[in-house]
């Protein structure tokens, strides 16, 4: 094995390890959510303001993202934003004070959210394409890791020690040791000499911008992927909603909500296989998106104080059809030509993820008001039908019009 190929190796290892950590701190507060309801006090509504505070500013990262691996250059973009969630983390596991939590959620929002594209970019220039794929999907494979491990071992800790933020402090261990490894390691090119200068490469972001946001074809998926978040709703109150709902313990609960991350992982293989061996993306997402809302309804009306393992397959499958929203980053590749493409994947993501995040205190909110759990969820019930019947009209497919631009010799 030639040095190069055991230094990108080496890389992808250590990248890897980052984004499993990153995902088990970005999980920590939905994974905490009782304890951290009855640590401080608060109301489901602020409870639900505080993951928002993440996902908020995350979304918002989105759009300058994919710029600052051209500004900055991965290596320096993924190690000061590192600096940066670690900093966030060691004020979420030292607070006890709502304030200082919201602040603590926030500062890792802007850490974490230019990490993914950054690594990808990294990827996309040690690897070659025949081992591409390979590669972005190990180090896609450590989110779940990370997720499942927030979801299964905070509510542990706090059930087996007392005391979850023991662990949380172990994990932000592993990060910084892992940030210095990144200092020492990451190189932006296995080229000393960058054939290109950064100037050169760049173009007008705001007109890219207003090109991709513009496209017609480009809607559809947007408004898809942004209005799944109404189903979506449940999966940040999982933990609670099993507590309190349902009957279950706290470490039941974990149990359930860790296994459907393990779902939502082998979901991204399973839906990208069939998309791809059916040669169509629309048909697997109507039938993926409608199961999603089958399962939603089965998981709202099942009775409570059933086995575990009732809710557990349930929310398994949840996380196997959750997993559809990688089809519209498909799609969003495929309708726009590639020098709006990255631009269009960032607003998708971040404009998704900012939706998402506006609907997480809603729903908290609402079962302030109501004192339960099925208004809110017939309502995501209800919108989540309304989305099917718009993807249903409006989308269209878009296996193949890639190809077919190939084919009549336009420049890729």
């Amino acid at each position: 094995m030639d040095r190069q190929r055991q230094l990108a190796l080496i890389i992808l290892a250590t990248i890897s390890v980052t984004y499993l950590v990153e995902n088990f701190l970005r999980s920590a507060a939905s994974a905490l959510t009782p304890v951290l309801i009855q640590e401080l006090g608060i109301s489901r509504g602020a409870m639900g303001l505080l993951i928002t505070a993440y996902y908020l500013v995350y979304g918002v990262m989105q759009f300058p993202s994919g710029v600052l691996a051209d500004v900055l250059g991965p290596r320096r973009s993924i190690i000061g934003f590192t600096a940066v969630t670690c900093i966030g983390s060691i004020l979420f596991w030292m607070s006890y004070r709502y304030e200082l939590l919201f602040a603590a959620q926030f500062t890792m929002g802007v850490g974490t959210s230019v990490f993914y594209i950054n690594a990808v970019t990294l990827i996309g220039r040690w690897f070659p394409p025949e081992r591409k794929a390979t590669a972005i999907g190990v180090l896609s494979a450590s989110m779940g890791v990370g997720a499942f491990a927030s979801f299964m071992g905070l509510p542990l800790a706090a059930t087996l020690w007392g005391n979850w933020r023991s662990l949380f402090l172990m994990m932000l261990g592993i990060l910084v040791i892992n940030w210095v490894m990144n200092f020492f390691i990451l190189k932006d090119s296995p080229n000393i000499i960058t054939s290109t200068p950064a100037q050169k490469k760049r173009r007008n972001i705001l007109r890219s911008f207003k090109e991709a946001f513009s496209d017609h074809r480009f809607h559809p998926p947007l408004l898809g992927y942004m209005m799944m978040g109404f189903i979506f709703a449940l999966y940040a109150w999982i933990n609670q909603f099993l507590i309190e709902e349902k009957g279950l313990t706290y470490l039941e609960a974990g149990t359930v909500s860790s296994i459907g991350t393990v779902a939502g992982f082998i979901g991204c293989l399973l839906i990208g296989v069939i998309s791809d061996r059916l040669r169509k993306r629309k048909l697997p997402l109507l039938i993926f998106y409608g199961l999603n809302l089958l399962l939603l309804c089965g998981i709202i009306l099942v009775p409570a104080k059933l086995s575990v393992a009732v809710y557990a397959a349930i929310w398994f499958g949840m996380g196997i059809c959750g997993s559809i929203w990688i089809l519209f980053f498909s799609m969003v590749s495929e309708v726009l030509p590639p020098e709006t493409a990255g631009i269009g994947l960032g607003l998708l993501n971040g404009l998704g993820n900012i939706f998402s995040s506006l609907i997480a205190p809603i729903y908290g909110s609402l079962v302030d008001l109501t004192g339960n759990y099925y208004t809110p969820n017939i309502i995501s019930l209800g919108l989540g039908v309304v989305t099917l019947i718009i993807l249903i009209i409006y989308m269209k497919e878009t296996y193949g019009t890639t190809i077919i631009k190939h084919e009549y010799g336009q420049n890729q």
